[in-house]
């Protein structure tokens, strides 16, 4: 097999990604391997292996052995192709961030280095508003990560602004003028990664509770909190979400009128929909 030296595992996280452009490669460089080859090498029936590759799924524990016989993975590596399918099988919000984490602690550095900058745009609330807040705040080293920490609500260490910062430019999420001023770009941070719902979860979290606190520390003149409890018919749903969602795109358009060299703050707007009773059949 011409592409087992070719592929490296610790450029992947989705075990089913790094298996398909193994396949890709592989029939690239030699075009007798089929799905039918590659499943008799693996002692697996080809149409299940075809499943395993759209994602229908999973290797079984029992079904790992032979993949790693087939790639002739040392330690190092057998472990992490079993964290990979862990990791792919998590079923909740904790098991995915533990595996995914594991998984980091295992890549080399240079393997692990822009996930590790997506992972915590995500987990940590403050990123997005200090990508935000360079529009406002002039930001040119990290001599002015102190000043601008203190800006913020609540207040965030140098270290802090520092590191944000640093991933923001490292995302392509901010780039420096030729003035020296870090501003924010237009590019929009795209992954399909298995962490990210788990990581939205968690800034979702995180968000709300800063809102909370905002009820008790910020004066009633500077934000703007309401609720509404109401009966609905639950099937209905779509048609509520439809309208917060075209008040959030008429919201956004508002914002986007706004020159950056006339705005002066940040401000986070939540919109929330939940459950909060419903009737058994």
């Amino acid at each position: 097999m011409f592409a087992r030296n070719k592929i490296n595992i610790y450029d992947y996280s989705d075990y089913r990604k790094f298996l398909s452009d193994f396949y890709e490669l592989e029939k690239s460089l030699d075009p007798t391997f089929s799905y039918r080859v590659f499943a008799a090498a693996i002692n697996m029936d080809a149409s299940l292996l075809l499943k395993i590759l759209q994602g229908k799924r999973h290797i079984s524990s029992k079904g790992i052995e032979p993949f790693i016989q087939f790639f002739r993975f040392k330690e190092g590596k057998s472990e992490y192709f079993r964290e990979m399918i862990a990791y792919a099988k998590a079923k909740n919000n904790a098991e995915v961030r533990m595996h995914f984490e594991s998984l980091q602690r295992m890549r080399p550095s240079n393997c692990r280095e822009l996930d590790e900058a997506r992972y915590r745009y995500f987990q940590q609330w403050y990123y997005p508003m200090i990508r935000s807040a360079l529009d406002v705040f002039d930001y040119r080293s990290p001599e002015h990560a102190a000043a601008l920490g203190e800006c913020c609500i609540p207040k965030l260490t140098a270290s802090q602004v520092e590191n944000a910062v640093e991933s923001l430019l490292q995302l392509g999420l901010a780039h420096q003028r030729k003035d020296g001023r870090i501003v924010p770009t237009d590019a929009h941070l795209k992954t399909q990664e298995h962490w990210l719902s788990a990581s939205i979860s968690e800034y979702q979290r995180s968000i709300a509770e800063l809102a909370h606190r905002s009820i008790a520390e910020t004066p009633k003149e500077n934000r703007d909190i309401s609720t509404l409890t109401m009966a609905l018919d639950s099937s209905q749903i779509q048609k509520i979400r439809d309208i917060i969602a075209e008040a959030r795109k008429s919201i956004v358009n508002v914002a986007n009128s706004m020159p950056s060299q006339i705005c002066d703050s940040v401000y986070q707007l939540n919109f929330q929909l939940f459950p909060m009773m419903k009737k058994r059949d």
